[in-house]
């Protein structure tokens, strides 16, 4: 029997586990969940179904942890996920030393600024406030719970429940990326056959007032990362026209590119946000009285059915266009210029030049041979500095750049990690059919016994690991990969793996609010006494219970 008070107290212990992505206490989540599933009477008879899998190369030592819970009937499967880590917690000020205390934030909350709904939620006590509430240590309360549930009569149990819990979800999803290639060893190696894959995440829906239905989410959109790495040229300010400034180049992308419409993506009724900018700089490393030879920027790009050929070419087009309008106008400055200047100026040339990463790649090793030593050693010399793997990236295209014989200014498209591929369910698939079946059955339980209006939805419109649960066929990720700087250098994407996986899955968790702000919360009615309900009736459903 599931016991609410178990939920909370998992969820008060998971959430002080400072477990802040991309820092050395990350792993405090993956300890945390050890130990918990060690304290299960099942896992103390079986603590051979306990794993931890390494992330390769990490230099923060993360890995995933797994469990495998085998019920009565051998091979059927479904899989239980999250990630354990979080964003910090910055936002909350004087309270950031309570933050991942549930007990203490949730009382003392109310001394920070939140809106008029937040006061409300606050005051009337049904909600449980702090980081990592909702985003997503809820989720692992759950599942340790429902474990403990399905391990008190494990021969009840018509199949395996695998729990999977993944790190590096709020940065590069380094755990789901080395989930993929485990899921399938252990499949093979246990004679596991994955059914469906439930992905315990919060749900958002802040105008609740204006719809009160709680989504279930089966696909996910995905996202590519634009790199546009602008190299000018280099000349004195007193010289200008000499030189082409590669802030222009950048800037000109971003006039074009940067909350774009046009490259928002309509499928079922859903549109991805336009694409925004996520970093903006030039690479000049010192004050000096010289334009700025390098300048880059990298976009957010949201996806529900990506072409990666499709959207490259559009990309180069874009920037074709904005390098001819930064030459136009260099063209009317500069004659501008002239007219007020009692003397000839000095003046350079330049035409509109845009190339791929992958174009660029093949070029430098046509003229050098093989270069990969060259990148790899750069790569692991940033690594070790703690670099970010998108500066990681930018630093390898520039090392090309720096190696390539043709020198004029130019445009460079590449792609940068993370990648997240877009999913849609199968549904002529039987499991994925089955899940849907078994989707729609809770749907009318939680109506029927909590009067909660329940629906399915197409697309978790947040970037998730539900990306990861397979790749379409028809897709060229190829095409992608082969313009993604640092790829298999310091970015390794299993896409054969991803392929051979191809589980169905949803997202289902408890109801959250203001993700990734000092007043994220978790709805405790909804989560503790009708979530876990749903999670018992749709995993006897899939297993013809």
């Amino acid at each position: 029997m599931i016991d609410k008070a178990n939920i909370r107290r998992n969820l008060s212990r998971l959430m002080a586990a400072k477990s802040i992505s991309g820092t050395a206490e990350e792993i405090q989540g993956a300890e945390v969940i050890l130990d918990m599933l060690h304290e299960l009477d099942y896992f103390k008879a079986h603590s051979e179904n306990i794993f931890t899998v390494p992330v390769a190369g990490d230099p923060l030592g993360r890995y995933i942890v797994a469990a495998l819970m085998c019920g009565s009937a051998a091979g059927d499967t479904i899989i239980l996920t999250g990630h354990y880590d979080v964003v910090d917690a910055d936002e909350y000020d004087q309270l950031k030393d309570i933050a991942f205390d549930m007990d203490a934030i949730t009382a003392r909350i109310g001394e920070l600024p939140m809106s008029e709904e937040c006061r409300q939620d606050y005051e009337s006590g049904d909600w449980l406030f702090g980081r990592g509430s909702a985003d997503m240590k809820f989720g692992h309360a759950l599942i340790i719970e429902l474990l403990r549930h399905y391990g008190e009569d494990i021969s009840a149990l018509s199949g395996n429940l695998l729990y999977v819990a993944v790190c590096g979800e709020e940065t590069n999803s380094e755990g789901m990326l080395t989930a993929a290639p485990f899921l399938n060893k252990l499949a093979a190696e246990r004679n596991l056959h994955y059914r469906a894959l439930l992905l315990s995440e919060c749900y958002l829906n802040d105008d609740m007032a204006h719809d009160p239905t709680r989504y279930i989410h089966y696909g996910a959109t995905g996202k590519v990362m634009p790199l546009f790495f602008c190299a000018g040229k280099g000349c004195h300010a007193d010289e200008p026209f000499v030189g082409l400034d590669a802030n222009a180049l950048n800037a000109a992308v971003y006039a074009r590119l940067a909350m774009n419409a046009d490259y928002c993506e309509h499928m079922r009724g859903e549109c991805t946000p336009p694409t925004v900018c996520l970093k903006m700089k030039d690479l000049k490393a010192n004050y000096s009285v010289s334009i700025p030879m390098y300048a880059v920027s990298y976009y957010n790009l949201l996806t529900l059915n990506l072409d990666p050929e499709g959207i490259t070419e559009r990309l180069k087009a874009l920037a074709y266009d904005a390098f001819t309008a930064v030459l136009e106008k260099r063209r009317q400055d500069m004659r501008r210029y002239e007219q007020l200047m009692p003397r000839p100026i000095a003046t350079r040339d330049f035409e509109p030049n845009v190339i791929t990463y992958a174009e660029l790649y093949a070029a430098v090793k046509a003229e050098q041979g093989d270069i990969d030593a060259r990148l790899a050693a750069l790569a692991r010399t940033l690594t070790e500095q703690k670099a970010e793997l998108q500066d990681i990236s930018i630093e390898l295209v520039r090392c090309l750049y720096e190696q390539y014989g043709d020198k004029r200014p130019m445009i460079i498209i590449a792609f940068i990690p993370p990648y997240y591929p877009d999913v849609y369910m199968d549904t002529a698939d039987a499991d994925a059919h089955k899940l849907l079946c078994a989707a729609e059955n809770i749907i009318a339980y939680a109506e029927r016994e909590f009067g909660e209006k329940l629906a399915l939805k197409d697309y978790y419109m947040g970037l998730s690991d539900m990306s990861y649960t397979g790749l379409s066929e028809g897709a060229n990720h190829e095409a992608l990969f082969n313009n993604l700087a640092g790829a298999n250098i310091t970015y390794s994407f299993p896409m054969q793996a991803l392929k051979a996986l191809h589980v169905p899955g949803i997202v289902l968790g408890g109801w959250g609010k203001d993700f990734h702000q000092s007043t994220e919360r978790l709805n405790v009615p909804y989560s503790f006494g009708v979530v876990p309900a749903l999670y018992i009736r749709i995993i006897d459903y899939i297993f013809n219970k």
